[in-house]
């Protein structure tokens, strides 16, 4: 029978509610799958399987990338279904199905443990659709990826967390002070056997570590046919319990196994343990893979150590890599310092390297950094009469950003760009600022801009505020 596990906050201090939370999610990350499809994978596909069918067969650009995106997600390749999904929501940013679009691009990333970045798409989600049919999911997932981000905010929200052989219930209070409950269905068969032999696994490395290394290096022989959740989870107790056998055997699974999703796996783990022998396999490993997945892991666990060591490493692969994936998930990473040197140590990759991609993935890395001075970088890039492509990126991010800098940017830039597309990207940043003098602006150009189809893209967005101002200027049209 599962194990019952139930946290309450009430009458329990602050610090160590949070510290039992947090706990308790990562347990429910192993059992639910958060290290590779595992639970409740039939049910998540089932879902998005009837999703695209409930939508019809509409041959449109967007449905097609949908569906394509919905095909990688059965077959797991994580990284495809990432890219799908995320054309989806930079080519379609109106599209009646972009809140599942967005949900379904971080869940892909969450798989490829990239945590940081599926939490910008899910609160973007929740921000942009908060009573969506995926915001329930966004929220679980929000809470689910918390301890790998340090998010406190989304477990300090976390009333109770209930898991029982049924599935996991969450009871969540929200800004308004509304109690939401959230329950994820549990998986029966061969899944749930999965799970008890994890908790089983957990409970012997706790009574004896070096039996539990033992067992683990079992489960990764060749001849093994342990379940991939079960190897996934056992890689997660090899960080917990650190001595030199547990980080050789994670090393070795790294470098040798033979399935790709599991070397990633180890080597998002070793990332983990901050161990100084580590970070060299990881520099190996970075500069040296044949495959760029096993690459990207290396750049991720690198990333994690954060010392000056690891940001010259950073910078040196942005800058070198031979492939454009490895060089963009080196400048993601770099982002994470927000200091004024990383702004302009992005900004000289950003002169250097000619490839639209890469400088769209800087443009991106600039809002991340999101300093005054970052943000000034990007707002340069904005109007560079350059390469369309990288422009209208600037453009997008300086949008989610918001703030009345920003607004004020995009007003003027409006006003005076000729681009047609540029400026229904311009409209697009202005909607999402959620600003009265954006809005305003907004109305300015649906009453009389010269160009219709621009009166017309203002018009749409307009219809997407909640703000009375904007629901009464739609009414007058309509008078």
């Amino acid at each position: 029978m599962m194990p019952r596990i139930k946290i309450q906050s009430r009458r329990t201090s602050r610090r160590l509610c949070l510290a039992l939370l947090l706990t308790t999610v990562v347990v429910l990350s192993v059992m639910s799958g958060a290290f590779g499809f595992g639970r409740g994978a039939a049910q998540e596909l089932d879902k998005l399987n009837s999703f695209v069918q409930s939508q019809g067969s509409a041959n449109n650009a967007a449905s097609r990338k949908f569906r394509e995106g919905r095909d990688l997600v059965g077959e797991e390749n994580w990284e495809r279904a990432a890219e799908r999904f995320r054309d989806f929501v930079n080519d379609h940013p109106k599209d009646k199905n972009l809140d599942a679009a967005l949900y379904w691009l971080a869940f892909s990333l969450k798989k490829q443990a990239k945590y940081e970045e599926a939490g910008l798409y899910l609160n973007q989600l929740l921000n942009a659709f908060p009573r969506s049919n995926w915001a329930d999911d966004a929220r679980m997932m929000r809470v689910e990826i918390a301890p790998q981000v340090g998010d406190t905010k989304s477990v300090e929200e976390v009333l109770t967390v209930d898991v029982t052989g049924e599935g996991v219930r969450v009871v969540t209070k929200q800004a308004d002070g509304s109690v939401r409950v959230i329950t994820k269905p549990a998986k029966t068969g061969e899944g749930m056997d999965n799970e008890i032999k994890i908790v089983a696994l957990q409970s012997l490395f706790q009574a004896n570590p070096e039996r539990g290394a033992a067992y683990v290096s079992n489960l990764f022989k060749s001849n093994s046919t342990a379940n991939k959740n079960l190897k996934e989870a056992a890689l997660e107790m090899l960080r917990r319990y650190p001595n030199q056998e547990t980080l050789a055997l994670l090393v070795s699974v790294a470098r040798t196994d033979s399935d790709r999703g599991l070397r990633a796996a180890a080597i998002h783990t070793l990332g983990r343990t901050n161990d100084a022998g580590a970070f060299g396999v990881l520099r190996e490993l970075a500069t040296t893979a044949n495959d760029d997945e096993t690459s990207k892991a290396a750049v991720f666990a690198i990333s994690r150590y954060n010392t000056a060591e690891s940001s010259a490493l950073l910078s040196q692969l942005a800058r070198s890599a031979t492939s454009r994936e490895v060089r963009k998930e080196a400048i993601f990473w770099l982002s994470r310092d927000g200091s004024d040197a990383t702004t302009d140590e992005l900004m000289r990759i950003y002169e250097a390297d000619r490839d639209t991609e890469v400088r769209k993935q800087i443009a991106f890395a600039l809002k991340r950094v999101g300093t005054p001075r970052a943000l000034t970088k990007l707002q340069e890039i904005a109007r560079n009469v350059g390469d369309a492509e990288v422009r209208e990126s600037a453009i997008h991010w300086i949008g989610q950003g918001g703030g009345e800098q920003a607004v004020e940017f995009l007003i003027g830039l409006y006003d005076t760009e000729r681009d047609a597309e540029v400026k229904e990207k311009l409209i697009f940043g202005l909607s999402r600022t959620r600003s009265k003098r954006a809005l305003r602006k907004l109305i300015d150009i649906a009453r009389g801009d010269a160009s219709v189809e621009l009166r017309k893209q203002a018009v749409f967005w307009l219809g997407r505020s909640s703000d009375p101002e904007a629901a009464k200027f739609l009414e007058g049209l309509l008078n």
